[in-house]
């Protein structure tokens, strides 16, 4: 049950980031508020990128989940957010060049135990019933997004700013995977299972040399087209107070044509034993391989936040939300001079701290919930350049 988390493109996303330098993004899950776009001419590129989960470090997600295991109560929850845009700014509107890659993965706390358990050889629960329910919905997107802000007044304490946003997305990969059912062990190296999988991938392996056969040898070629609605206001009073709300993908969809599915069944008639006298499972023979279109809907993500000023200081309290989740942050930020500020918050799923630095012309911003990233279950990197012309 490994996750597709796009590596070599989010490595050249944080390359990006690293070169290229206010960040229009907010929180973990990327929301852009389209009523925050200047009015100045210039040219931008902002960018943001963040992945964590509740198991274990960040960097063993993928892989044998060795070292700290550390569960979540509820659903673990593993995530990919990045974002990057870049183009021209004038009178409000905005048009650029869109990149993003999202992936969300919900595991019970049986599934997860049971992959921890799995990958360290570690033995299972004698008698324990594991009730098995994993999802991860993926994909990776490139396109064109235009959007515009309006300012009005109301009254004389209160600003206005709303805005939109459309993109018109190309689809590069998407993955669809499930597994459901129930597995009890027997002993601490063997258990029955019944378990279901069905995967919706891009980049299965389609040549007939792995475990997708391909119907009457066929390999037609994958594509996906579709869009993307934003929405955003912000309120500002004249002693400081910011509300903000934005919601991303209030309607949007991908519509894909042949994509590889493979269907298969985990059960006691596949199960074979290692060397070591370890169950696992090959369900190739009675497996099914099909190509499928598929219509894609995109969660809307959402995105609110109230700043006020106290003692020299802005205190920020936001969240975000998508698929029946929420992400608490609170933050504060602190104005050097006219033209350098400096922030930190905090996030309350992950443990993330950040810390910023913004300038006139650009933002620079990193969070981790440990200095060292190698043990880290959740970092993220977001930048930003604007320049007036």
């Amino acid at each position: 049950m490994k996750t597709h988390y796009h590596r070599a493109t989010l490595t050249g996303l944080l390359a990006l980031l690293v070169c290229a330098p206010q960040a229009k993004a907010d929180g973990i899950l990327a929301v852009d508020n389209p009523a925050n776009n200047g009015l100045t001419r210039s040219v931008y590129a902002d960018a943001l990128a963040f992945e964590g989960n509740d198991s274990v470090a960040m960097r063993q997600y993928t892989g044998k989940w060795q070292g700290d295991y550390t569960p979540y109560s509820g659903d673990n929850l593993g995530l990919l957010f990045a974002r990057a845009e870049t183009g021209a700014q004038w009178n409000g509107f905005r048009l650029g060049a869109l990149y993003r890659a999202e992936a969300i993965v919900k595991a019970s706390p049986d599934t997860s135990d049971l992959v921890w358990q799995y990958h360290n050889s570690s033995g299972y629960d004698t008698g324990r019933t594991y009730q098995v329910n994993y999802r991860i919905e993926s994909f990776e997107a490139n396109g064109a997004r235009l959007s515009k802000s309006f300012q009005s007044a109301l009254g004389n304490a209160w600003q206005l700013s709303w805005g939109a946003g459309m993109s018109l997305l190309n689809g590069k990969q998407i993955k669809v995977e499930t597994m459901t059912g129930q597995v009890v062990t027997l002993s601490s190296t063997d258990f029955n299972a019944d378990v279901i999988q069905n995967s919706t991938y891009s980049g299965l392996d389609t040549s007939g040399a792995g475990k997708f056969n391909p119907p009457f040898g066929m390999r037609p070629s994958v594509s996906g087209q579709g869009y993307a609605l934003d929405l955003g206001l912000t309120l500002r009073r004249q002693d400081g107070l910011r509300l903000e709300a934005a919601v991303n993908d209030l309607a949007a969809s991908i519509r894909w044509k042949n994509l590889p599915n493979y269907a298969a069944n985990y059960n006691s008639a596949t199960k074979y034993f290692d060397t070591s006298g370890y169950v696992h499972f090959n369900p190739t023979a009675t497996a099914q391989s099909s190509y499928q279109d598929l219509t894609q809907t995109l969660d809307p993500k959402l995105w609110l936040a109230a700043a006020y000023p106290v003692a020299g200081f802005e205190a920020q309290l936001a969240t975000s939300y998508t698929q029946g989740e929420w992400f608490p942050e609170m933050g504060l930020a602190y104005a050097i001079n006219p033209q350098w500020r400096i922030n930190t918050s905090y996030d309350t799923r992950f443990g993330t701290v950040q810390i910023g630095l913004h300038h006139t012309w650009f933002d620079l911003s990193l969070r981790s919930d440990k200095l060292a990233l190698n043990q880290a279950k959740a970092y993220g990197l977001s930048a930003s350049v604007h320049i007036a012309f």
